[in-house]
């Protein structure tokens, strides 16, 4: 344990103070502990952690990942290291750790607070995180008085988004939470080289899109995305079809559920960031997925290409 705490010293920092006089942390909803597992030993090295919704998408990631860096043989299965628990599925693959974290910023944080201290334990240093994800896109052809005619924003489904700019349901450029009941605000703040960074690994060939653009971030797959087919519903298609233009007119150029508290709280923790998700659907067009799981699973793949470019031109430059 003292040697744990020495290399946390000398890696990753935490804005909070309890963390130092802890013997032990049960990282609860990944199965992990301070005394359980030698962290050091198992994470000292993560340059990049990669985190999304999907359970079975991160455990794909892990092993193409891992394929890419030549560290998984094709034909290897990985463990996964939340073995203990049900909650959360984490792997490693070298430098890279991949988890899932479940819909919305609240499972997210979780899985973000519990990461974040598992990597201050291990010693880690420079870390980068990236949510890999899917999202609604924004930027089909339409009419609109405020233009004039028609106007193209360019965003077909199958587009990866890079999130330069992030925004809550408010569209401000703030997370909302509350701590002893009282409301705080912490700021979505984006880091611009490494979304760039990340764009950048596009290629000529590729056969998709990758547009740099904001995000909105909202509490809800239904009524918080304007959506008319929840279970309930207080607002007309009318009322749909003239937010969903709104927000085209704001630049945003996609939908998720993390996004927001996700910038904020790996800001707050002092650690960089980004997000890249892949569009489904275009909201101008239609509230649901429509295409068939042979294409979705293309899709799926598209942002962790981009990523794995991304850490494959990082690990070449760090060596």
């Amino acid at each position: 344990m003292e040697n744990e705490n020495r290399n946390a010293q000398k890696g990753m920092q935490l804005p909070n103070p309890h963390l130092a006089q802890m013997t032990d942390d049960n990282l609860y909803h990944f199965g992990i502990s301070r005394t359980s597992h030698d962290l050091p030993a198992l994470f000292g090295d993560v340059k990049f952690v990669c985190i999304g919704g999907s359970a079975r998408r991160m455990e794909n990631f892990a092993h193409y990942i891992g394929n890419e860096l030549g560290v998984v043989s094709e034909n290897e299965r990985l463990p996964n290291l939340a073995g203990n628990s049900d909650r959360f599925v984490l792997y490693k693959a070298g430098p890279v750790l991949s988890a899932n974290h479940g819909i919305g910023v609240p499972s997210m944080s979780v899985a973000l607070h519990e990461l974040l201290k598992m990597l201050y334990y291990a010693g880690s240093r420079d870390v980068t995180f990236i949510r890999i994800g899917t999202c609604g896109g924004i930027g089909k052809s339409f009419s609109h008085a405020m233009y004039g005619t028609c106007v193209s924003t360019g965003v077909p489904p199958g587009s990866v988004i890079v999130s330069n700019a992030a925004v809550n349901g408010k569209m401000e450029h703030a997370f909302e939470t509350v701590v002893l009941a009282k409301g705080i605000h912490r700021p979505i703040i984006v880091d611009q080289e490494l979304a760039s960074e990340i764009s950048s690994c596009s290629r000529t060939e590729d056969p998709f899109k990758i547009i740099l653009g904001k995000t909105y971030c909202t509490d809800d797959f239904y009524e918080g995305q304007a959506r008319t087919h929840g279970a309930v519903c207080d607002i007309s298609e009318e009322d749909e079809l003239q937010f969903v233009k709104h927000l085209n007119s704001q630049g945003v150029k996609n939908i998720e559920m993390e996004s927001a508290g996700f910038f904020a709280l790996c800001h707050k923790a002092g650690v960089k960031c980004s997000v890249v998700c892949v569009t489904f659907i275009d909201r101008l067009s239609t509230e649901d997925v429509t295409a068939d799981a042979d294409v979705l699973s293309e899709w799926t793949q598209r942002p962790q290409v981009l990523v794995a470019r991304f850490i494959k031109k990082r690990l070449v430059i760090s060596v």
